[in-house]
């Protein structure tokens, strides 16, 4: 689980909620302290009060769902516009009485029930949406009930805009006085129809769900119901929003233990796959320690818990030693999997001698055969000759590397690219060869580094990148990869990473003379 570290971009919209939530909460009770409740009818002041607490809840709810985004427990968008929607419909349903019956706010007492009309319908489409979300599929029976909730909506809503000509729902007298409509039982002849075709999904489809989830939404569908039915038949109550709003707190209260549950299972799993992962690709270094005609190092941090990126070094025999990276297309486990697959594949065959593009090109086949997901690859391999210092490499699809000619500067090696691994059949692969004096090196990473976004929505980007290696061009590989990732933190800053972010640097020492045989009896 990533817990974030401060405030973010994403949780100004969250907190300014939260700060209008309580601005209404503060509001509705100055309204009621300035308004007074002594010559209210005592049914409309049960109402108020019910209402001041249904408000504070969702207040409460509202809070415990900003901090379990930031814990990074997953929520669900539409859950909390229906938990917005129900504060709304209680904080005009508080006005609405207040001005009931006060001719000089008659215009306040229309809008305040036509807010409220408008909450009704447009809240029991957003919670449909939410089923919907935590079924996760589709047949005949839940279209046919997203149609029906869908142009029921639209329909209320539509009647809802023209109440003011045609007063079908409700009518605000002369006096200021709240008059139902004509059509008062067939607006709320809506929520019921929607409840019933809820009901019928989620016991005929109740496979679909948990037990928890077929629970706690049958009550958050009945329990309105009485309360309801009574508003119909008793004028002056209409306190079935509070009990939708404390149908929502033990939805969100049952619901966020059960994926909370859920979140801790998966993140123990990732945390598995994280750990293989690492253990796979090199990471003790220097990984050869014997050897003095090189020295390298390389980095991999995921996006995610695990990543797509991969590189690996090694030697095919004495003299040759072979470094690939490689980027999968996607995320998470999926990308993960193709990746293992991708670099066993890439070692396995490079073991049995051959070009870059030989190897790849056999990889490519293998992968292909069995790639019914449609993944691929990009891969940056190499094969040098640690005696001569030539090399032989293969790019397919991948970023340019960055090379540094002794006492130079970093620039791009912009060689002849092929396509991506796996994506085509039969797909010809080309060996690049250029050779290496002592002091030359090469900068390879994966596209993660350049397309680091901050958050102006502005990149990276190769120049930068170039910069950054060329401001500490002369040190080791391993102070050169963590000082081009600090300028890459630092100008990405607060910004979510979004991308796997993999560097490998590599500088070629040369193959060493032996020392003349009297100097080596002298030693």
């Amino acid at each position: 689980m990533q817990k974030k570290k401060g405030l973010s971009i994403q949780d100004v919209p969250k907190i300014i909620n939260i700060a209008i939530d309580v601005f209404l909460l503060i509001f509705a009770i100055a309204l009621i302290h300035a308004r007074g409740l002594y010559d209210i009818n005592q049914i409309w002041v049960l109402n108020v009060g019910m209402d001041i607490v249904g408000m504070m809840l969702g207040l409460v709810i509202l809070c415990c769902s900003f901090l379990d985004a930031r814990r990074g427990i997953s929520d669900y968008r539409y859950f909390r516009y229906m938990l917005q929607l129900a504060f709304i419909g209680i904080f005009v349903d508080i006005g609405g009485w207040l001005v009931d019956g006060i001719p000089e706010l008659r215009v306040l007492n229309y809008l305040d029930n036509l807010i409220f009309y408008m909450a009704t319908p447009t809240m029991v489409f957003f919670f449909w949406l939410y089923i919907k979300q935590l079924i996760g599929r589709q047949d005949s029976l839940t279209a046919m009930v997203d149609l029906l909730i869908k142009a029921g909506t639209i329909f209320e809503v539509v009647l809802c805009l023209l109440n003011g000509f045609t007063g079908v729902f409700f009518v605000i007298d002369e006096s200021g006085e709240y008059i139902r409509g004509p059509l008062y039982l067939a607006f709320m002849a809506f929520t019921f129809v929607a409840a019933v075709s809820v009901i019928v999904i989620v016991v005929a489809r109740r496979k679909w769900f948990t037990r928890r989830q077929v629970v706690v939404i049958l009550l958050y569908v009945l329990t309105p119901l009485p309360t309801i039915l009574m508003s119909m038949l008793v004028y002056g109550i209409s306190v079935n929003n509070v009990i939708v709003m404390m149908d929502i707190l033990i939805m969100y209260a049952v619901l966020n233990v059960e994926q909370g549950k859920e979140k801790l299972a998966l993140e123990k799993e990732l945390s598995t796959a994280a750990s293989i992962q690492e253990g796979v690709l090199p990471s003790t270094f220097p990984l050869f320690p014997d050897r003095d005609e090189f020295d390298l190092y390389a980095s991999m941090d995921p996006a995610k818990e695990i990543g797509g990126d991969f590189y690996d070094v090694f030697l095919t025999d004495e003299n040759h030693l072979a470094m690939v990276v490689g980027d999968v297309a996607g995320k998470g486990i999926p990308a993960a999997l193709f990746m293992l697959m991708s670099r066993t594949l890439i070692k396995n065959r490079a073991q049995m001698g051959g070009t870059p593009a030989e190897i790849i090109r056999d990889v490519n086949l293998q992968l292909f055969e069995d790639n019914k997901a449609k993944m691929f690859v990009t891969i940056w391999l190499v094969i040098i000759d640690l005696n001569t210092g030539h090399v032989m490499e293969v790019n397919a699809g991948h970023e340019c590397p960055a090379f540094k000619r002794g006492g130079g500067d970093f620039e791009l090696i912009r060689t002849k690219h092929d396509l991506v691994v796996g994506g085509r059949k039969k797909t010809p692969y080309h060996d690049n060869e250029y050779d290496l004096a002592p002091g030359d090196e090469i900068f390879i990473y994966t596209d993660g580094v350049p397309e680091a976004t901050n958050a102006d929505g502005v990149m990276f980007g190769t120049d930068r990148m170039l910069a950054a290696l060329n401001a500490h061009k002369g040190e080791t590989p391993e102070d050169l990869v963590r000082h081009a990732r600090r300028r890459v933190d630092a100008f990405v800053g607060d910004a979510d990473q979004f991308d796997d972010l993999t560097m490998l640097s590599f500088v070629y020492l040369g193959k060493k003379e032996a020392p003349p045989l009297n100097e080596a009896l002298t030693e």
